[in-house]
């Protein structure tokens, strides 16, 4: 069985950790009760899947502890992404490029291909996205220790 080499998780039925992504964003474009956890779908794909620069991967990790800790709703973190972005886009870039490769590979416990194996319904799908984000917010802790350190 081939297996994804940014986060582990086995292929399924032929699909790749990407070909998922795009349906779960394909859902979540057009249908609302999906779109609810769209904030988390990216999140936890693009950690997992090394896409945050080292300055984004700190930046979106306490995104999520606003989401869970705090309470702070998607739109708020939309609302706050876009003023931080803003000022601080000349200084780094969220996104990871290929000349800076992660040099600390994290364990998931929970990818996108359970939640894509799993969900039955909206209602389901946006519990299996949020117990997804909420793992990989815990999993992430060693690689967020990690990169502090080389920053």
């Amino acid at each position: 069985m081939e297996k994804c080499s940014s986060c582990g998780a086995a292929n399924i039925a032929g699909r790749s950790c990407e070909n998922i992504f795009d349906e779960f964003l394909f859902l979540e474009f057009s249908n609302p009760e999906y779109g609810k956890v769209h904030f988390l779908t990216v999140a936890c794909y693009m950690i997992q899947h090394n896409r945050y620069s080292d300055e984004g991967l700190i930046w979106i990790e306490q995104k999520l502890r606003d989401y869970f800790e705090k309470k702070l709703t998607p739109e708020i973190i939309r609302i706050q992404t876009y003023k931080e972005l803003n000022q601080k886009t000349r200084s780094w870039k969220i996104l990871r490029t290929k000349d800076h490769p992660l040099q600390f590979i994290a364990t998931w416990s929970k990818t996108i291909t359970g939640v894509a194996s799993n969900y039955i319904n909206a209602e389901s799908y946006c519990e299996l996205v949020t117990q997804w984000a909420m793992a990989t917010l815990l999993d992430m802790q060693p690689l967020i220790k990690f990169t502090s350190k080389n920053l």
